[in-house]
């Protein structure tokens, strides 16, 4: 939210804003009307037409009253910091009659000053009578100028609370974005972790500096963008190779991938590391567990304005079981609820996550999103 379009209590004591130039511009055009109305009244009289040049230096003066005096009011009730409506209006209208009221008899005094209509005239400015109908046709601009201002603020009040609310919403999402994947992250790592302490134990050192170094660079990649970020899928891609990397050290024999990708896809942006907890799975829960060469696919296709993204691997001797609970105990269930809490934060309704077995064995992640393509 911008500080210049808050309040004076909370923008500080002479923040000039949008509000404020608002309410400047209603005062300037409500006085004028009403000195142009009085003005049009003298100028029809055939004694005030003698007095012109006084009536409008008197007009002038009184004009200028008016503007100081209201926008004055509007000072002094912009720092009780009243952003109830009705509650704004009302203290408006009573400090608008004594306003009103001061306006009326310096209002006199310009007239008494300036011309010498009451002497012509047999008039008195001073009288109740005359008081009086002067009183009211200065009271109408104060009245509905407070009705006007009272609204301006309600609508002004509601868009900062609109303001504030979006802001802790977009706080509040960042901060879930930044937890999801940093469920990510100790995971990752500490597999990592284990697997060069094994190389180190086989005395497979060479391996081990290759995977630290790997691993490095994989982390660095993660850690630069902001939990919140999209990034193009040839950046995702990459830096799922770059996990892949790390896993064929230990795997070399056994662990085959296949990049199913689309070109025109490769500018799509998705959430940063959406596909790193199901590549992490295929691997711990299809290749750790087969004797056999596992093909892990990747892949991306676009079909009008939706991204079709999925995870598959051929692993044999996967269970077909798909029931949460079970998913839950190969610890792919809590990979699956951060993935669908990261797509519902970042698109809503518009992005879906299917799993299940594939159709030639292993298992299939299947995500869609809408096609946005990166800058």
């Amino acid at each position: 939210m911008n500080t210049h379009d808050d309040w004076t209590h909370r923008a500080g004591p002479w923040a000039f804003s949008r509000l404020d130039g608002m309410v400047v511009v209603l005062t300037i055009v409500f006085w004028t009307i009403n000195a142009l109305q009085l003005g049009a009244r003298s100028l029809i009289s055939p004694t005030d037409f003698n007095q012109l040049d006084g009536v409008i230096l008197a007009r002038l003066a009184s004009l200028g009253t008016g503007i100081i005096l209201t926008l004055s009011m509007w000072l002094f009730l912009r720092r009780l910091g009243e952003t109830r409506a009705f509650a704004w209006f009302w203290r408006a209208a009573a400090l608008g009659l004594v306003v009103c009221l001061i306006h009326t008899v310096l209002n006199a005094g310009y007239f008494r000053l300036l011309t010498d209509y009451h002497i012509q005239a047999g008039e008195h400015f001073l009288r109740p009578r005359n008081l009086a109908s002067t009183y009211i046709s200065f009271l109408w601009p104060i009245m509905t100028w407070s009705a006007l201002c009272a609204v301006m603020v309600a609508s002004d009040n509601l868009r900062r609370q609109q303001a504030r609310t979006a802001q802790a919403q977009a706080a509040a999402q960042q901060a879930q974005l930044a937890a999801l994947r940093l469920q990510i992250q100790p995971h990752f790592l500490f597999n990592t972790l284990n697997a060069v302490s094994s190389l180190i134990g086989e005395g497979r050192t060479q391996e081990a500096d290759t995977t630290l170094l790997r691993l490095g660079a994989f982390l660095r990649h993660t850690l630069a963008a902001a939990p919140h970020d999209r990034v193009s899928l040839a950046s995702e891609l990459e830096n799922q190779n770059r996990y892949l990397d790390i896993e064929e050290i230990r795997f070399s024999d056994r662990l085959l991938r296949r990049m199913a990708v689309e070109p025109q896809t490769l500018c799509a942006l998705v959430p940063g590391l959406i596909l790193q907890p199901f590549v992490e799975n295929a691997v711990k829960h299809g290749l750790a567990r087969s004797l056999d060469p596992v093909t892990l696919e990747i892949g991306a296709r676009r079909d009008g304005a939706r991204l079709a993204l999925w995870v598959s691997d051929n692993a044999a001797g996967r269970p077909h079981d798909s029931t949460r609970g079970h998913l839950l105990n190969q610890g792919l269930g809590r990979s699956l609820d951060n993935a669908e809490q990261r797509l519902r934060l970042l698109y809503g309704p518009d992005a879906s996550l299917r799993y299940g077995p594939g159709s030639s064995g292993g298992w299939r992640i299947d995500l869609d999103l809408p096609f946005e393509a990166a800058a």
